[in-house]
This record gives C-alpha cells, sequence and structure tokens, in this order.
C-alpha cells in the first residue's frame, strides 16, 4: 500500500518528517518497507511564474519567446508548448533545479535564443501523463511562490506492508486512525460523514435493477446512477495523488472509484448504463466454461465457483477482481452505474489463484472486507 505523505497528514498531521512518520508507523501499526518518492528531488529552484508576454520564436515555427515574471523579476523561457498564452499562471523550473532523473537544468540557447528556465508540463513534473501542454495553474498563487506549495511536486510516498488483519491500513484515512492513536494530533473528520444529495429525477431504480443469486459470496450490493456525466481529464491534484499512489490516471470517472478506494480501502466499479441492456445486473456464479473478455484484453475461462456480474447478455465482470470490456466507461459514457460490494473474501482469493489475475481491488476483498466499507465508499 502505497500513502502519499501529503494525503496522509491532510487527515492527520503529527509534525513529523516523512522518516518519522515511518518509524512510528512502524514500531506501532504495520510494517514500512521503504519511502518512495515522486516527482523531482527536491522542490528547490521550482517556482510558481506568470506569462508576461508570448511572442513568435524568431527562428523556429513551433517555438515561443516568453516573459515570465517569477517574483524576483523577469526572465526569458523559450517554450514549444502549443497552449502558452500571455496572463497564465504557470509552473516554472529555474537553472540549477533538478529534474526527475537527476538532470540539473540550466540556460539553454535554442535556435539563437537564451533559455534562463523552463515552463513544465505534467509530465516533465511527472504528476500527469499529459505532455501536449504546459501546466496552466490556478490564479491564486503570486508569482514567485514555491512550487511546493502549490502542487506535490516532491512527494515522500510510504510504502506499507500491510497485514491481512488491518484491512483498514489499505485506506488512507485508515492510516490516519493509527497516526491519531499514537500521537494524540487531530483527526479530520471522516470523508463518508457528510452525503452528498442525490438530485435529478426518479429513484436509482427507475434506471437499474441488481439480483443477487448468490448472497453468501455477495452479503452486499449497492449501486448508484449518475446521469448528465462529461468524461474528460481528473484535475491534477486527484492524477497528482493517484501517480503517488501508484495508479494510473484514466478519466475522471475511473479516476474517482481509485481515488475513493485508495481513501477508504473498498474498491468500485463504474459501468457504462447504456451498455447494460435495461440497466439490469445478475449476481451469479459462472457455468462451466463461461467465458469473458476483461479489461486488460484477455478472454478468460470460468468454472462453476468464479462469481460473475452479468447483464442480460452475460458476463459483465468477475466479481470482486476485474471488468469486462464491453461494459467499460468510455469517452462517449454519460450515463455511469455505480457499483460498491462486498464479496466473500475466500471466494476471491480461490478465484484469483485458478485466473492467475491480481488487481488492486482482489488484494483488498480477499482479506475480506466489512460490508460496511460500501456504504462509506458508496
Amino acid at each position: 500500500m502505497k500513502v502519499p505523505y501529503s494525503w496522509l497528514t491532510e487527515y492527520c498531521d503529527p509534525g513529523l518528517s516523512a522518516d518519522e512518520l515511518a518509524e512510528r508507523l512502524a514500531m506501532r501499526t504495520t510494517e514500512v518497507e521503504r519511502i518512495g518518492y515522486v516527482g523531482v528531488p527536491s522542490p528547490e529552484g521550482f517556482v510558481v511564474g506568470r506569462v508576461v508576454s508570448v511572442e513568435r520564436h524568431p527562428n523556429a515555427d513551433r517555438l515561443s519567446v516568453c516573459q515570465v515574471e517569477d517574483g524576483d523579476g523577469q526572465r526569458t523561457i523559450v517554450c514549444g508548448a502549443p497552449n502558452v498564452a500571455a496572463g497564465q499562471t504557470v509552473p516554472v523550473a529555474l537553472p540549477g533545479a533538478t529534474m526527475p532523473g537527476g538532470q540539473k537544468l540550466g540556460q539553454a540557447k535554442l535556435r539563437g535564443v537564451v533559455s534562463d528556465g523552463m515552463i513544465l508540463s505534467e509530465t516533465e513534473l511527472e504528476l500527469g501523463d499529459d505532455a501536449a501542454g504546459i501546466i496552466v495553474l490556478d490564479d491564486d498563487a503570486a508569482p514567485g511562490t514555491p512550487l511546493g506549495e502549490v502542487l506535490p511536486v516532491s512527494e515522500p510516498v510510504l510504502e506499507l506492508e500491510v497485514n491481512s488483519n488491518r484491512v483498514d491500513c489499505f485506506g488512507v484515512y485508515g492510516v490516519a486512525r493509527e497516526v491519531h492513536a499514537f500521537s494524540g494530533a487531530p483527526l479530520a473528520g471522516a470523508p463518508w460523514e457528510e452525503e452528498t444529495e442525490a438530485t435529478g429525477e426518479g429513484d436509482a431504480s427507475d434506471y437499474a435493477a441488481v439480483t443477487v443469486e448468490v448472497p453468501e459470496l455477495c452479503p452486499r450490493f449497492t449501486a448508484r446512477v449518475f446521469r448528465d456525466v462529461t468524461i474528460g481529464p481528473s484535475p491534477l491534484w486527484l492524477k497528482a495523488r493517484l501517480i503517488a499512489a501508484g495508479q494510473r490516471p484514466i478519466n475522471n470517472v475511473v479516476d474517482i472509484t481509485n481515488y475513493v478506494m485508495l481513501m477508504t480501502a473498498q474498491p468500485l466499479h463504474a459501468f457504462d448504463l447504456d451498455r447494460v441492456p435495461d440497466g439490469a445486473l445478475t449476481i451469479r456464479t459462472a457455468k462451466d466454461g463461461e467465458r469473458m473478455m476483461t479489461l486488460d484484453g484477455v478472454e478468460r475461462t470460468f468454472d462453476s465457483e468464479t462469481v460473475l456480474v452479468c447483464d442480460r447478455q452475460g458476463p459483465s465482470g468477475i466479481a470482486g477482481i476485474m471488468g469486462g470490456e464491453h461494459s467499460e466507461v468510455s469517452e462517449s459514457t454519460t450515463r455511469v452505474l455505480l457499483e460498491v460490494a462486498t464479496w466473500n473474501g475466500v471466494n476471491i482469493l480461490r478465484t484469483s489463484r485458478k485466473l492467475g489475475l491480481r488487481s488492486e481491488a482482489s488484494n483488498r476483498f480477499e482479506k475480506q472486507l466489512h460490508p460496511e466499507l460500501a456504504i462509506r465508499a458508496q
């Protein structure tokens, strides 16, 4: 379990460094395998800048010559991003800053113009996978503000070896509770305490129906429906947290399911509701030899002990392990059925081993999550 330090201390901050906190956790709660870092080796030399002007490079069509305010004055920076524009607030690396991978930034002459720094993209800071353009920040931060105060540019990550009897520590908030217990530092309120009020016409049951044929293998199955959904990239802070926790950002819907799982320890799964005929799901065991293409593009064959989430056309997901391709959320999705369920841990472990397929979800479910977690995550 990878726990980003800034996320953990947002819930409970004992005033300890990452190294000190790791030592306390190892002594009192769970083994800390190592402390890793995501992003740049040091936040020194990274500041907030403001683009004052943008002119076309005299010797290169795809480059721009920018004047950037960095808090101590203006500097010239040559930028190749197509989205750079005057008035933007942007992240800037100054000469002397060390980039991810250890390269030290210096002045550079680009097609005859000296560039005194770099305006940064998500990939250059290891905060996301968008390399096509620079990051544009909110205008709240003044030029010269250390970038580490705005973005987690150098994020310590505690890698925990969580015992099977401490599934609560598979969620960042659960680890924060442990920090609160041994340090006495204030604990933020549980994120699930405030229930967001449903809006829109009708009830979820007007759009979806769930039948559980094997309650001994699925003691709880909850579903929520979202309409008028727009698929797009997640905000930068969310992508940064997912990357620090070892997850790859995909889109806003998939990312929020992974974010809630990392926060609560409870996995979630999103279906494109328009790809679920009549919105009807059935939880049942497989027929011997039944097959399905999973999200990783592999066709898998099941035996009669495997639990499946099925629609009217057949299997739509392997319970507690991985969803199916035909109902996955895509760029065209406008309605989402959100599943949060509880599965029999022994059955999930057996199926995972049988198929040779492990996931973040199965790693949690096989340790037997409490049904109450499903309500918290939903």
